[in-house]
């Protein structure tokens, strides 16, 4: 029978998009690889092996009643060493709900996320599922800034899984008290970000963001958790009046960092600094010159050694400007 490294090495090449965890509960197919003494391995599209004790599939007599590539349901309970722990879906429904108590109280204690399914809109926030246990998001946690829809459209969080905060939790006469936040998981990313550029952004450094405001003053640009201003000079050559002219929300820009302020949270960037700077057009006097003293040159080049054509050279360079 192969190593569990061996397997696991077999599913890291096999799969482009492995499964990296799953949650208490979820019922999922998987394929039977090798029938063993103690576990059944399974290929559960995922990173590790997926494991199935054998006396799940055994029958009276105790012989397995499934073989090689057959395709069965199963249950997750539990992420164990080597791989994830799987139970035939009505055998592993019990264990299956201690282990997610067990999951979601860890997370609580230990400020982690978890992973839930918005079910539907309900009063106050929405109805959230954590690996069939049903928890609530309130209006305020679902996003840092929350969009008001407008009438009829389409709602963006219903039927979409996010990672969650779990905010509280505990259990009562009246059931379990799951509270989640969205918005919680987002802050904490947030903030990693900004820990990250505050480590590696530098001034004269150039760097890819997004522009996600625009104002009288200049533009907002989103360098990828935090944003900087481009002043209305920094954003073209040209002269700017009215800077929507020249950038709107959503453009993707790269921006030269001309300022930093930590304390004050404050990064000045510049956009034309990125971009070569425009001649300046010639005026006609300027042409005319030139042409003028391009004629000069040439009579010169085309005498030149002739001693006695100089004496009127004078005379062809009044009125030239160099």
């Amino acid at each position: 029978m192969s190593s569990n490294m061996d397997f696991a090495a077999m599913l890291n090449g096999q799969f482009a998009n492995p499964r990296k965890g799953f949650n208490p509960g979820e019922t999922v197919k998987a394929r039977v690889v090798t029938i063993g003494k103690v576990y059944v391995m399974l290929d559960v599209n995922a990173k590790n092996v997926g494991l199935l004790p054998v006396e799940h599939v055994l029958d009276e007599e105790g012989e397995p009643t499934v073989k090689r590539d057959d395709v069965i349901e199963v249950s997750f309970i539990s992420m164990q060493k080597d791989g994830f722990l799987f139970g035939k879906a009505d055998v592993a429904k019990a264990a299956a709900t201690v282990s997610l108590d067990q999951t979601i109280q860890h997370a609580f204690n230990n400020g982690l996320a978890v992973e839930g399914k918005v079910e539907k809109e309900v009063k106050g926030g929405y109805e959230v599922t954590v690996g069939g246990q049903r928890g609530f998001c309130p209006f305020s946690q679902i996003e840092r800034f929350r969009k008001q829809l407008p009438a009829g459209a389409e709602n963006p969080y219903v039927g979409k899984t996010f990672q969650f905060m779990v905010q509280e939790y505990g259990k009562d006469d009246r059931g379990a008290n799951l509270i989640l936040s969205r918005r919680a998981v987002q802050e904490k990313e947030l903030q990693a970000a900004k820990d990250y550029l505050r480590d590696t952004l530098q001034v004269d450094q150039t760097v890819n963001g997004t522009i996600v405001k625009v104002l009288n003053f200049g533009a907002f640009v989103d360098l990828g958790g935090v944003e900087g201003l481009v002043p209305v000079r920094e954003i073209s050559w040209d002269k700017v009046v009215n800077p929507a002219d020249f950038v709107k929300e959503g453009d993707y820009v790269t921006v030269k960092v001309i300022g930093l302020d930590w304390d004050r949270e404050r990064i000045s960037l510049s956009i034309r600094q990125t971009q070569s700077k425009p001649l300046k057009p010639r005026t006609p006097e300027e042409i005319e010159a030139e042409a003028a003293a391009q004629d000069v040159r040439d009579w010169m080049s085309a005498n030149a050694g002739k001693s006695d054509s100089f004496s009127n050279l004078g005379s062809a360079f009044d009125g030239i400007k160099f």
